[in-house]
């Protein structure tokens, strides 16, 4: 090889070097370029909202609402739907939700609603797992359990086990109650209250078949106290005759 033809060499290659370099250089500008593009504030909005999934409580509206309450969603790139699905969540009857992107500008959203089963402490709700929630529950007709807060999945699991006991016998639960002493009451859904107690619940159950049947005047029960180890004591209802009476005669005392 002669010594001119070197330098020529040298050349090429540095020429080559050269536009490469400024290839590499244009295309990392023009990558750059469309990063700012992509994440600038506003630059590509959410446009369109997904909803599926049944939810009979929970209203599309709500679900929107919910979503457009973030201001990330004003950047489809940049949101994150972790945060989509926090924020769902914090309705009250949604359940679960997932969350996922759908290019090139719309979220799909699928929610699962609470599985609502019964009425706790008058003011609340319990879904079929034992969690309270609170809720507005509208012309809803539930069972109605009650308790301490923490025993909600324990009155819950008790109420399943009693409810095909009496259901055989022909006799439907409306409320079962777990008192601060963890003793178990019942009522009916003719409203006779059964007290249970403790301990030996199905044979106190049991007790209560047998011989509320026998017992006359059946419409004036008020409860029925099971907690013996043989028999039961009867709460009547009180007539209302005797009660005006008895109000009549304290307001006549109260003039003397």
């Amino acid at each position: 090889m002669s010594e001119a033809a070197v330098p020529r060499t040298r050349l090429g290659f540095l020429s080559g070097l050269v536009f490469f370099l400024l290839v590499l250089s244009g295309l990392l500008w023009s990558l750059w370029q469309a990063v700012i593009w992509a994440t600038a504030a506003n630059q590509v909005p959410v446009n369109s909202l997904i909803v599926q999934g049944e939810h009979r409580f929970v209203s599309r509206d709500d679900i929107r609402q919910s979503v457009l309450a973030l201001p990330e969603v004003g950047n489809f790139f940049t949101l994150e739907v972790d945060r989509v699905q926090q924020q769902l969540l914090q309705l009250p009857w949604v359940y679960q939700a997932s969350v996922r992107k759908q290019w090139p500008d719309s979220l799909r959203v699928y929610i699962v609603e609470q599985p609502v089963v019964a009425l706790w402490n008058e003011d609340a709700l319990v879904n079929t797992h034992g969690e309270v929630f609170e809720a507005d529950r509208g012309e809803l007709e539930l069972i109605a359990l009650s308790g301490p807060d923490e025993e909600a999945a324990r009155v819950l699991e008790e109420y399943r086990r009693l409810k095909p006991l009496l259901e055989t016998k022909g006799y439907d639960i409306s409320r079962l109650h777990l008192t601060p002493r963890f003793s178990w009451e019942l009522t009916l859904s003719d409203g006779v209250r059964l007290i249970l107690g403790r301990d030996d619940i199905e044979a106190r159950l049991q007790r209560f078949v047998n011989v509320y049947p026998g017992i006359t005047g059946r419409e004036r029960v008020a409860y029925l106290d099971l907690r013996y180890d043989t028999g039961l004591a009867v709460g009547w209802k009180q007539d209302e005759e005797t009660k005006n009476d008895q109000e009549r005669g304290t307001k006549s005392d109260r003039r003397a």
